[in-house]
């Protein structure tokens, strides 16, 4: 179905009363090389918008493709649409740039690539808003994989925003309830604009280079606050997340994200038991147990090597073939998460031998039943490809 009929048809569509009260929305929109998606996305959005106070405040991060003639274009056919290229610094600086010159009253965070579902999309973020004038309070939309025959979602993606999702935990949300500062979600989120004095100096930090954590360490902050951070999640505003994803390239995001994780807990340090990280910091900082180098490269072997076989699965078209294939990638997203953040420790005296101990330990615990009833008697069996691994964890 084309794009104009697909939004033109959106569900739930209300007409908007006189006498309802709609907070202004800015609509903040950080991108990087996605033109043609980017295109897309802000026409759904802003046919979504239509009968709300809105503007869009959209930041080329750097791009090398033809965003900039793409975004002159939609200034030029859209109203409200604002726009400015910078230097790329990561999305979390365009996001400041992007809140610091919004002129409404709340600033409504979204991907590049999310696309509302339905007319309320942006309308519950106006409502709840202006029903909520506390300037901590903040609004959590959903995000879900689209719909389309076209969109080909993978095992991989499916397994990511389900129940204990490594990337989105909606799954485990229960709606209309507030959440803390660890779900502050910029796929979709809104606060108010004076929610910080300067975005600038009080937004988000420009010390985290690579994918995660730098919205999440901004809502730390604000929770911190006098005036607070109250996260009120609803699914009533949906939007679908138009980026696929394959088992190498989760790894890959989540080692990313594992690196930031470290820049995290160095600002601070009290949140590492939150985030995941707690054992493993207590483990890299314990006493040299004396097992030596070869047990850490036979450790760091076996790493690579469930990664390798996580791959592998993909690659001969198997994962998601068998049930406990959820269980492989949430050890092996888990342990990728877990690997980046020894990566980043970077004390001379770090026990790497005892915290790769750990991560395989963990993965082992993922695994029990499968390990002992299932994976055993596959075609490419554990024992034979990970030998090592099989004897000590089995």
């Amino acid at each position: 179905m084309p794009l104009d009929a697909r939004t033109a048809a959106l569900p739930n569509a209300r007409p908007t009363s006189g006498a309802q009260r709609l907070a202004s929305l800015s609509i903040v929109i950080p991108t990087y090389n996605r033109g043609d998606l980017l295109a897309e996305t802000v026409e759904a959005v802003a046919r979504a918008a239509e009968g709300l106070e809105h503007e869009f405040v959209i930041i080329d991060d750097g791009s090398s493709d033809q965003t900039p003639q793409i975004l002159a274009d939609l200034a030029g056919r859209l109203p409200g649409v604002v726009w400015r290229s910078i230097p790329n610094g990561g999305p979390g600086q365009a996001r400041n740039l992007g809140a610091s010159m919004a002129k409404n009253d709340v600033v409504v965070f979204l991907g590049d690539d999310i696309q509302p579902c339905n007319r309320d999309f942006l309308r519950v973020h106006a409502e709840l808003h202006a029903a909520n004038p506390d300037p901590g309070f903040a609004v959590l939309g959903k995000v879900v994989w689209p719909d389309r025959p076209e969109a080909d979602i993978s095992f991989v993606m499916a397994h990511i925003q389900g129940k204990g999702g490594e990337q989105f935990g909606y799954a485990d949300f229960t709606p209309f309830t507030e959440l803390d500062f660890r779900f502050f979600y910029t796929a979709n989120i809104s606060v108010k604009r004076n929610v910080v004095a300067d975005w600038h100096a009080e937004g988000f930090s420009d010390t985290y280079h690579l994918y995660g954590f730098e919205d999440i360490e901004f809502a730390y902050r604000l929770s911190r606050t006098r005036t607070g951070l109250r996260i009120f999640y609803t699914p009533a505003s949906v939007g679908t997340h138009h980026h696929p994803y394959t088992v190498a390239g989760f790894i890959g995001r989540q080692v990313n994200a594992g690196h930031m994780a470290k820049v995290f807990i160095d600002q601070h340090p009290e949140v590492a038991d939150l985030i995941g990280v707690g054992p493993l910091v207590r483990a890299l900082q314990s006493a040299d147990d004396g097992s030596g180098d070869r047990e850490l490269a036979d450790l760091m072997s076996v790493v690579d090597g469930l990664k390798a076989w996580a791959r592998l699965l993909e690659t001969e078209h198997r994962i998601g073939s068998q049930h406990w294939h959820d269980d492989v990638l949430r050890g092996v997203f888990e342990m990728s998460y877990l690997q980046g953040f020894i990566q980043a420790w970077d004390q001379p005296d770090a026990n790497h031998t005892a915290a790769h101990r750990l991560i395989l330990e963990r993965f082992s615990r993922h695994m029990q039943r499968s390990l002992r009833t299932e994976i055993l008697g596959d075609v490419i069996p554990l024992a034979k490809v990970l030998p090592w691994a099989a004897h000590r964890f089995l």
